[in-house]
C-alpha cells in the first residue's frame, strides 16, 4: 500500500467528543482530511501505510499499562509499525511517551512525585531553535515523563521535566505538553475532571487555568501553525 498526496491523516485519541482542538481545526482550515481511531473504545488500528501521517494524542493511562489494557499493547505495536514504514508521526503527551517506549526509553513518574497540570513554561534548546525560538506557556497535564530515547534529539526542555520535546528525524517527533488544548478543549476536560475527581482542583484553580488558556491562545496557535506546516509538508 503506498501513500499519495491525497491520503488522509490518522488521529488516534484516547477519548471521544473533544474534536475542537487546535490540531483538528488546523487540519480542517488547511484542507487536510482526517480519519479517527479510538483504541480505548476497541477500534482496531488500521494499516498506517494508507496515511500521510499519524498523530497520537494524550490520555489518562500510562504507556506502561500494557499488561492491564490490551489497547495499550496494540498501540505500542501500531507505533512500531508506523516507524517501520517511515510514516510521519507526531506524539502528544501519552503519544510521545508511547513513542519513547517504542524507541527504547523508560517512562516513569518524576522522582519527587512532581506533576505538571495547567500552563507551564517550555523552553527552547539553543541548538534546535527551528522547533522553538522562545519560551512558550502551554498546557500540561501529566504525572509521568520520559527519558530521551536513543538516537533522538531533545528539541524543547522545561524546569521539572527536561524532556519536553524530542525528534527522531524531520517527520517523527513527540511533545510532553498539550499544544492542541485551546479554551474549548480545556472546558470539556475540566467538566470531565470535575465529574470524576471533583476534589482535584478548586473553582479558583480551574478559573486560573481557563484564563491562561485565553491569555496564551494566540502565541500557542501561532507556534503550532508553523510546526504543523513543517510536519505535514
Amino acid at each position: 500500500m503506498s501513500r499519495s498526496a491525497a491520503a488522509p491523516y490518522l488521529f488516534v485519541k484516547h477519548s471521544a467528543n473533544w474534536n475542537v482542538d487546535r490540531c483538528t481545526r488546523w487540519m480542517s482550515d488547511n484542507g487536510k482530511n482526517v480519519d479517527w481511531c479510538y483504541p480505548v473504545n476497541d477500534d482496531p488500528f488500521p494499516d498506517p501505510r494508507g496515511y500521510a501521517g499519524v498523530m497520537v494524542f494524550g490520555g489518562a493511562n500510562s504507556a506502561n499499562d500494557c499488561s492491564d489494557f490490551d489497547w495499550v499493547r496494540r498501540e505500542l505495536v501500531f507505533v512500531e509499525q508506523c516507524l517501520k514504514h517511515d510514516i510521519p508521526f507526531f506524539g502528544i503527551c501519552l503519544g510521545a511517551q508511547i513513542l519513547a517506549r517504542v524507541l527504547g526509553a523508560r517512562v516513569r513518574p518524576h522522582e519527587n512525585a512532581v506533576q505538571e497540570v495547567g500552563f507551564h513554561r517550555v523552553d527552547p534548546v539553543p541548538e534546535e531553535s527551528a522547533f522553538l525560538t522562545s519560551p512558550l506557556m502551554v498546557m500540561q497535564w501529566h504525572s509521568e515523563g520520559f527519558e530521551l530515547p536513543p538516537d533522538t534529539r531533545r528539541i524543547a526542555t522545561g524546569e521539572h521535566f527536561p524532556n519536553q520535546a524530542y525528534r527522531l528525524n524531520d517527520h517523527v517527533l513527540g511533545v510532553q505538553f498539550h499544544p492542541e488544548v485551546n479554551a474549548e478543549v480545556l472546558a470539556i476536560w475540566q467538566e470531565r475532571n470535575r465529574l470524576k475527581k471533583p476534589e482535584q482542583f478548586t473553582d479558583e484553580e480551574r478559573a486560573d487555568m481557563m484564563n491562561d488558556a485565553h491569555r496564551h491562545d494566540a502565541s500557542v496557535s501561532c507556534w503550532l501553525d508553523g510546526v504543523m506546516r513543517d510536519w505535514t509538508g
